[in-house]
């Protein structure tokens, strides 16, 4: 009997033996290349049996985990030229261990300068924000620094000027904005996938200086002048309240929704448009009406986010 039981025994740490372990993980980011700050997740793939599990993290926080998943991996600093390790240890019940080691590059996350100036005379005064008027102009500089990344400017509200960034980065980069509404200004500079981005607001005087109006007589007989009712606005270069091509607004430029009625004499709606750039061409049900006075109703958010109506009357002219 005494030999049955030890025949046992040594096939059971035969067994424990024989399913030796093998450890194995998986990292969230797959390229293995990392920002400052950046954290990660690991994923363990051992397989081997009943296992237990010592993790070793290089440079990071936490420093080691006793465990089979720990949570997320930050690396709050860079790696230099000698990638971070990221070590696992596998062991089973017998004391045998298998051992897995990845290498993580942590790169510098960038530095960026963005400043604005209101050009005294000519020379770049810097400043921490700014107020214009319509159509003035405010200039934006901004520098990354180490030197040898991208920098890309993401105005907000209006077209970018296309600026990618200076091949190196050493003088850094400028943009000249002419916002028609308070607007943020972004620049991102990017190195080695890592990027840093800075604000700067330039604050317009929109409200007090934008006009919307519409005219109080029209004649659609088709010479090119005066043909449609439509709501008008200074939101273009010449603020002549005609279309510009020269900066792409049209009429309604300043308006960013809008519901304009049109109703004759007897209360009948006889046009409503919710497009800021389509007027009234005098027709109801493809016919056009007779030389009268209508009434119109107009309400309207503008590109600043402000809501506004207007009311009046308007005549028609054959």
């Amino acid at each position: 009997m005494k030999s049955f039981f030890l025949f046992a025994a040594l096939c059971f740490t035969q067994l424990i033996v024989a399913q030796a372990p093998s450890a194995n993980f998986t990292i969230s980011d797959e390229d293995l290349i990392l920002c400052e700050g950046d954290c990660i997740y690991v994923t363990n793939n051992s397989t081997g049996g009943d296992l237990s599990y010592l993790w070793t993290f290089q440079g990071a926080t936490p420093a080691t985990y006793v465990g089979q998943n720990p949570g997320p991996i930050c690396f709050p600093v860079a790696s230099g030229s000698t990638p971070f390790s990221i070590t696992l240890v596998a062991t089973n019940l017998s004391g045998v261990t298998s051992t897995l080691t990845q290498f993580v590059t942590v790169n510098t996350t960038p530095s960026l300068n963005l400043t604005l100036s209101d050009t005294t005379a000519g020379a770049y005064v810097e400043i921490n924000d700014t107020t214009i008027n319509m159509y003035q102009n405010a200039y934006l500089y901004s520098e990354g620094t180490p030197a040898g990344g991208n920098l890309y400017w993401y105005p907000s509200g209006i077209v970018s000027d296309s600026i990618l960034g200076c091949a190196p980065c050493i003088a850094g980069d400028s943009l000249t904005v002419s916002p028609f509404f308070t607007t943020n200004y972004v620049a991102t500079y990017t190195l080695n996938g890592c990027s840093v981005s800075d604000t700067v607001l330039v604050t317009v005087n929109f409200a007090t200086q934008v006009k919307v109006v519409l005219p109080n007589s029209f004649s659609p007989n088709g010479d090119g002048e005066n043909d449609f009712f439509r709501v008008l606005t200074n939101v273009d270069e010449d603020q002549n309240f005609t279309n510009n091509a020269n900066n792409g607004f049209q009429e309604g430029g300043a308006i960013a929704e809008m519901d304009l009625r049109v109703y004759n004499r007897y209360g009948q709606m006889v046009f409503r448009t919710t497009n800021p750039h389509e007027g009234w061409d005098g027709t109801f049900k493809g016919k056009p009406l007779n030389p009268a006075t209508y009434t119109y109703i107009l309400n309207f958010r503008t590109i600043d986010g402000r809501s506004d109506d207007r009311s009046g009357n308007v005549t028609l002219f054959r």
